[in-house]
């Protein structure tokens, strides 16, 4: 891959906020999505590697996989640009799935950790920073809809699940989570919506932001438990939310240095909007919010998951 920058748009004015984009891997247009970034004068890029593709078969590894990731990284890094990697999208392989896979804590427990050591072993000396898994309580909706014993049973795996990670992962460059974080409206006037928003608030929060915190894995309905290394497995303590502009970021990004580790954060942010456009005012805004929210918190990095709207914006 022979990329060359490109410089697409003025670059973005001096910020105290490292301000990068999410590139896909398996997009067709990978080329044109590394020369924007190039072109943008971006500091930072996330390449998400799919499990699924990466392997499509318990203990293999896809050459042609490897190969296309290396590439994008190298490129990237060759223009300046530092490369995070996350490790797990939604496609977790069919095989993993289909026996379990973060249902059964001891099949995540066995298999998980090896696909870790897989990627740190043919990435790692590539990588700037990696964040092993975003939006846990996304996986776990996913996983158990309806279901609260087993979205208990899901997110306690995932929480050891992250301290695997974190074993093998930590050292040279930071790891960060990507908490999928959000504002939950307790109802007034239906009591089992109030129960089920309680819920969600605390597996949003406060399962993660304790366990980082102490180590203690709390779930509703679930003894309280403590993991071993569990307790500060992260360098930089991130969130990723979503909307069509601020919102309420600063309430999110406060609450996590609140109840969170004392560590720097990070913030990904999904535009939405109708059109290019409006999801350009989005990224603008929160850019704009970003440079002044670093007066009074702890902000280190700001990611985009729409590189065409930042370059719009």
């Amino acid at each position: 891959m022979d990329a060359q920058p490109v410089r697409l748009t003025d670059p973005p004015p001096p910020s105290p906020v490292e301000l990068g984009a999410v590139v896909g891997l398996h997009d067709d247009a990978l080329h044109d999505e590394i020369d924007r970034a190039l072109g943008l004068g971006l500091q930072h890029v996330r390449l998400t590697v799919s499990w699924a593709r990466a392997q499509p078969r318990a203990g293999t590894l896809a050459g042609d996989v490897v190969e296309r990731v290396l590439a994008a990284a190298r490129t990237l890094r060759a223009g300046g640009v530092c490369v995070w990697m996350c490790l797990l999208s939604p496609d977790v392989p069919t095989w993993f799935d289909n026996e379990g896979g973060f249902t059964d804590d001891r099949f995540a427990g066995h298999w998980w950790p090896r696909w870790v050591e897989t990627a740190a072993s043919a990435f790692g000396d590539d990588v700037d920073g990696w964040v092993p898994f975003e939006a846990p309580f996304a996986m776990m909706r996913r996983l158990a809809p309806d279901d609260a014993r087993v979205q208990g049973e899901v997110m306690s795996t995932l929480t050891v699940a992250w301290r695997d990670a974190w074993r093998i992962l930590h050292g040279p460059v930071p790891v960060a989570t990507s908490l999928d974080v959000r504002t939950v409206r307790i109802p007034v006037d239906d009591v089992v919506a109030a129960a089920w928003a309680r819920r969600e608030d605390h597996l949003r929060w406060r399962t993660w932001l304790r366990a980082l915190s102490d180590g203690m894995v709390t779930v509703p309905g679930r003894s309280d438990r403590e993991v071993a290394d569990l307790a500060g497995a992260c360098d930089q303590l991130g969130i990723a939310v979503s909307g069509t502009g601020v919102g309420d970021l600063e309430a999110l990004l406060h609450r996590v240095a609140e109840q969170g580790p004392e560590q720097p954060l990070a913030l990904t942010f999904r535009p939405l909007g109708p059109d290019l456009d409006a999801r350009a005012e989005a990224v603008d805004d929160v850019r704009s919010f970003a440079t002044r929210a670093v007066a009074h918190l702890p902000l280190k990095r700001l990611t985009f998951t729409d590189a065409e709207a930042l370059a719009r914006a």
